[in-house]
């Protein structure tokens, strides 16, 4: 933060000085205000602007973000958008320099250099001169600005396009499913709070993860509640009844018991009360008492 708070205005102060520093010498000595090579008053103007952009930043924002980062209120947002300004400035500032981003570069040549051939100052134009030469400005800036809108829009629309592909690509994954039964849709779904209400083991998170949102068969879920005798079906089949349609389907004789319990055996398994897993939890004995009492107790 020091570096971008201190050491950032101060090396754009240092490169508007070597600029503007052969303007000022040659008006003092010549007592014409002519500008050298490519620089000119509203170039100047706008890397004075960014500068005191810079400083300002630093001045008002800076400061009391390195106050906060020292009484321990760090603000991470603050401090990255606060960063982002800072370079934002240092990198329209040196693109109005002469050696954009190379400013030992810049200075080896003004060592190797005699003044003369550093320094090529103009003569003031008049208005017809004036008119051509910003004319001629202005259509240079149009042109590159006429191509960076152009290539900004060509990416855009590959961007688009990608991303149109991949929206299709995920739509078609959400499509398609592993099972042969209706997986129900249920914007508001909370996984964490489905493994407490049907007692799921945190083990199985992933799997029924891909289950309810995926639609995939990664595995079986586990359901942990104990019961006295055997292993407890009402959390099994009190699940499969409110995010599949495999219990209306057998209470509407669209499959059989049978049919019913190989298909919940195929995507589930339970802990009985010493801790041992069944594969194959739900049978029709238990399955029939489910569904002629929606009401069953643990010990089915």
């Amino acid at each position: 933060m020091v570096t971008f708070t201190i050491l950032v205005p101060f090396y754009l102060a240092g490169r508007l000085w070597f600029a503007f520093s052969p303007f000022a010498i040659n008006y003092y000595s010549k007592e014409k205000a002519n500008w050298y090579n490519e620089w000119n008053t509203q170039r100047f103007l706008i890397v004075l602007n960014l500068f005191l952009v810079s400083l300002s930043l630093s001045f008002f924002w800076g400061g009391k973000i390195l106050e906060d980062i020292h009484a321990e209120k760090i603000d991470f947002t603050q401090i990255l958008f606060y960063i982002i300004l800072q370079i934002l400035a240092v990198i329209l500032f040196e693109v109005k320099m002469e050696h954009p981003f190379k400013p030992i570069q810049a200075f080896k040549k003004f060592k190797k250099n005699s003044y003369s051939e550093r320094f090529e100052f103009r003569e003031k134009q008049d208005a017809a001169d004036k008119i051509e030469h910003h004319s001629n400005e202005l259509k240079r800036e149009f042109l590159k600005v006429g191509t960076k809108i152009s290539n900004e829009l060509n990416n855009q629309q590959i961007i688009l396009s990608e991303t149109n592909e991949l929206a299709k690509h995920n739509n078609n994954i959400l499509q398609e499913s592993d099972f042969a039964f209706e997986i129900k849709k249920n914007p508001n779904m909370v996984i964490d709070d489905i493994l407490r209400a049907y007692f799921i083991s945190k083990d199985s998170e992933r799997v029924l993860s891909d289950f309810l949102l995926r639609k995939k068969n990664s595995g079986k879920i586990l359901f942990t509640k104990p019961a006295r005798n055997g292993v407890s079906v009402q959390p099994i089949l009190d699940f499969l009844s409110a995010f599949t349609n495999v219990m209306e389907s057998c209470k509407s004789g669209t499959i059989t018991q049978a049919e019913t319990c190989k298909i919940i055996n195929a995507v589930t398994s339970a802990k009985d009360r010493l801790g041992n897993i069944a594969e194959e939890p739900i049978n029709s004995r238990n399955l029939s008492k489910y569904l002629s009492n929606s009401d069953v107790q643990d010990d089915i």
